[in-house]
């Protein structure tokens, strides 16, 4: 069944997806998705085309081949998976692909939830395992690692760790880290220069007999040793990073020279954690605790508490501001120019600087300035609202599409509608909070 579009309006021109009104996405019965129900009279215009009454035949799980009539407009959007689309109908074309949602209206950029570049196919990528992942489990190699575990920070940590249970052919255990050892530069007979005997043992556990690292005569790694000492000159600058040899850098400058000397890798910035050692995850958070920290797996959260409590068995340490996009500004030095923006909270800041700095790893990003102009530009009840669904309870038992719906209805009825819950009535739910986990 589907609900006819009336076949006499055939429109030459529709509005812009910019422009106000233009109105959302649609399915029509032909499963494909355009820009507007404008722009399915349009473009079908004759055809016997008409607005599905199901949107579902515009998902993939319905069969759906995810075709559009999409223009390209830009008015960007942001979806939950952290990426930024075109505009609306784009999103829309992904929403029926995978299933994902609108997160916000406006670019990504610095305000959503950072997103691992993930394979999605390692039928070419180099063999360069076995390896051993932070979760306790050998990968083939490291594209096979991203792929299984996207987004859940697992990383290339010493075999060591997979088989610390084990004993290798010469009945030796395997060195789960090497951090009281003395250093004494070692050479293996890969040609890799290492920090003692015991790093070549743990970085080369678990391997057959085939590829086992023996240590041999060190002048064979004096060239390379020579060659890596001149890459540069590191400073003592604190900004630790973690190597996949489960070893804390003083930043990354030392990693390089460790890369050049063993072909260590970054694992992830910040310190590294003991392997061995299971985390504590807290089941809940003081409400009121609020002091927004950087987690090295490049998201911001409302409190240490909160990024123990959303990564419980993941690893993930905290790391300096400047790692994650919401907190980069956090400790930021503002100029006194006047260049007003309009934040998504509906206020406005002197400059884009001080809106991030006062908003500290919280969702407000740069909205077009006619939103916070509404209040002076309108009087009385005429009031633009956001067409977006966040329903709210109000105490006269009717729900309302969000927050700004209630206030317009306040506004008409001269009445005093006070928010009774979030969510639909009868169906309470916890409020989102403005913060990325």
């Amino acid at each position: 069944i589907a609900v006819s579009a009336r076949d006499s309006s055939c429109p030459r021109i529709c509005p812009q997806s910019t422009a106000p009104g233009s109105g959302d996405p649609v399915c029509g019965s032909d499963g494909v998705i355009y820009p507007s129900l404008c722009e399915l009279r349009k473009k079908t215009c004759g055809k016997g085309v008409r607005l599905a009454s199901d949107p579902g035949l515009c998902m993939r799980s319905s069969g759906s081949r995810c075709e559009h009539r999409c223009g390209k407009d830009r008015d960007p959007v942001c979806g939950t998976d952290g990426r930024t689309y075109l505009n609306r109908c784009m999103l829309q074309v992904e929403i029926c692909r995978v299933g994902i949602q609108l997160s916000h209206l406006g670019s990504c950029n610095n305000i959503s939830a950072h997103r691992e570049n993930c394979p999605v196919s390692c039928d070419q990528a180099p063999v360069d395992g076995p390896i051993c992942g932070s979760d306790g489990n050998v990968y083939k190699n490291t594209c096979q690692m991203k792929l299984l575990t996207c987004g859940k920070h697992v990383f290339e940590v010493p075999m060591s760790f997979c088989v610390s249970h084990e004993r290798n052919a010469n009945g030796n255990g395997c060195p789960l880290n090497c951090e009281g050892e003395d250093e004494s530069l070692t050479c293996g007979s890969d040609g890799n220069v290492y920090r003692n005997e015991c790093e070549l043992r743990m970085l080369n556990c678990g391997y057959s007999s085939k590829r086992r690292v023996q240590l041999v005569d060190f002048e064979k790694c004096r060239a390379k040793l020579n060659k890596c000492n001149k890459l540069q000159k590191c400073t003592k600058e604190m900004d630790p990073v973690c190597g996949t040899d489960a070893h804390t850098y003083f930043n990354k400058c030392q990693l390089q020279i460790a890369t050049c000397l063993k072909g260590i890798q970054l694992a992830h910035v910040g310190n590294c954690t003991a392997l061995d050692e299971n985390d504590f995850c807290p089941d809940s958070c003081p409400e009121e605790e609020d002091t927004p920290v950087c987690g090295s797996d490049g998201n911001s959260y409302r409190s240490l508490c909160e990024m123990k409590k959303e990564t419980c068995g993941q690893k993930v340490v905290v790391v300096p501001p400047q790692h994650c996009r919401t907190t980069a500004q956090c400790n930021e030095v503002c100029g006194t120019e006047r260049q007003f923006v309009c934040g998504s909270d509906n206020k406005f800041y002197r400059n884009e600087c001080e809106m991030r700095r006062d908003n500290c790893g919280k969702h407000v990003f740069v909205v077009p300035m006619k939103r916070c102009l509404t209040g002076f530009t309108f009087r009385g009840c005429q009031k633009i609202c956001e067409n977006y669904y966040d329903p709210i309870c109000g105490t006269d038992g009717k729900t309302y599409s969000n927050d700004c719906f209630l206030d317009l209805e306040n506004c008409r009825s001269r009445s005093l509608v006070a928010k009774k819950h979030h969510g639909q009535c009868g169906q309470p739910v916890t409020e989102a909070k403005n913060y990325l986990y």
